[in-house]
């Protein structure tokens, strides 16, 4: 909802297959994904994607080998709880570059 609000166009999914469907179809201009998705994570959605694409990692836990492993994909890594200002500044600069 506060990316709807602030402009942007939004395409939620539940799962991994669905968000691997919408990235083969829909070609989105950046990914958000949390950690937890399931029998899966959102790094192996990053993985999966058949494109670069900016991505950002959201979880709730600190855990220096899953932010080593996204950065090591390109993505940036946030922590719960985001504050909106942080995570609207982050799609901002990503979708700019």
């Amino acid at each position: 909802m506060l990316l709807q609000r602030a402009g942007y166009e939004v395409l939620a999914t539940d799962s991994v297959p669905e968000g691997r469907r919408a990235l083969d179809e829909g070609a989105p201009d950046l990914l958000i994904a949390d950690v937890r998705l399931g029998e899966f994570n959102g790094l192996q959605l990053i993985a999966m994607s058949g494109r670069p694409i900016p991505a950002i990692v959201v979880t709730a836990f600190v855990d220096p080998a899953l932010e080593a492993d996204a950065r090591r994909l390109g993505a940036h890594y946030l922590v719960k709880p985001v504050t909106p200002g942080v995570l609207l500044s982050l799609v901002e600069e990503l979708l700019r570059a």
